[in-house]
């Protein structure tokens, strides 16, 4: 019997556990001109607030009504406080405290207006606003704004009543019904315009020419009161400070103490 070539069992050889040493070629894959930053994400953009989309499609939906049925009436608003014969028209033709074409432009007013004392508000003090919502700082500007004329208007009607001038009187409240109308219907392309474009410019702009509608709506103001023989020009002075500058000082004053901190 034959037995093949025997081979020794390599399991008690003693090996070498060196490992073979690494050759490196030169790479197809160059370096590149990217770096860790232009990884990182960007900011989110801003987009305005469904509420305000929908309160701006609304509003335009107002102007649009009432050019349509109420083209005649809104411009005898217009040039109501041209001179003292437009607001005898407009006076002649109707009351603007009875109308649905006051109501339409109300609502215009203190959407538009009350934006914009938001916008400013939040452009001024946003530490202080820092924990409240954009529609909250809304509600409180629209609910300060209706406090504020509920409380000027009723201070208008006891002064002529006690003075016994309700016909000029109720002159001077459509008088300023027909500025703010107009201040609302000015203030409307130029909140769409600073909200989607995101411009402090813009916002600025709104409140000068608020400021210029203020000084002409004091102006006629004036010139209806002078209508009124038995008073002094001294004494309607007074009554107009008191009436329209002093409010909004103490406006001012108070938002400097909250700017501040109680």
């Amino acid at each position: 019997m034959r037995f093949t070539t025997y081979s020794p069992d390599t399991t008690f050889i003693l090996q070498s556990i060196t490992r073979p040493s690494k050759h490196y070629e030169t790479s197809l894959f160059t370096g590149h001109q990217l770096h860790a930053g232009t990884y990182l994400n960007s900011a989110r953009q801003h987009y305005p607030s469904d509420w305000i989309v929908l309160s701006f499609l609304f509003s335009m939906i107002l102007v649009a009504w009432l050019h349509f049925f109420h083209h005649k009436r809104l411009r005898q608003i217009f040039y109501a406080p041209l001179s003292q014969r437009f607001l005898n028209i407009l006076t002649k033709e109707g009351s603007l405290f009875r109308e649905r074409s006051s109501l339409v432009l109300s609502i215009v007013y203190v959407f538009t207006f009350s934006l914009l004392l938001s916008l400013l508000l939040k452009e001024l003090i946003p530490e202080r606003l820092a924990g409240y919502r954009d529609y909250e700082i809304f509600i409180i500007c629209v609910a300060g704004l209706f406090l504020f004329w509920l409380l000027k208007t009723s201070a208008i009607r006891f002064v002529g009543s006690v003075f016994h001038t309700m016909p000029a009187t109720l002159d001077y409240l459509q008088n300023i019904l027909a500025f703010s109308f107009i201040t609302g219907l000015i203030l409307l392309p130029f909140m769409i315009l600073t909200i989607f474009l995101s411009s402090n410019i813009l916002l600025y702009i709104s409140l000068i020419i608020i400021g210029l509608l203020y000084f002409f709506r004091v102006m006629r103001g004036f010139f209806i009161g002078i209508s009124l023989k038995k008073f002094s020009y001294l004494f309607l002075f007074v009554y107009l400070c008191s009436l329209e500058i002093l409010p909004l000082l103490v406006i001012l004053k108070g938002l400097y103490i909250f700017s501040k901190g109680f």
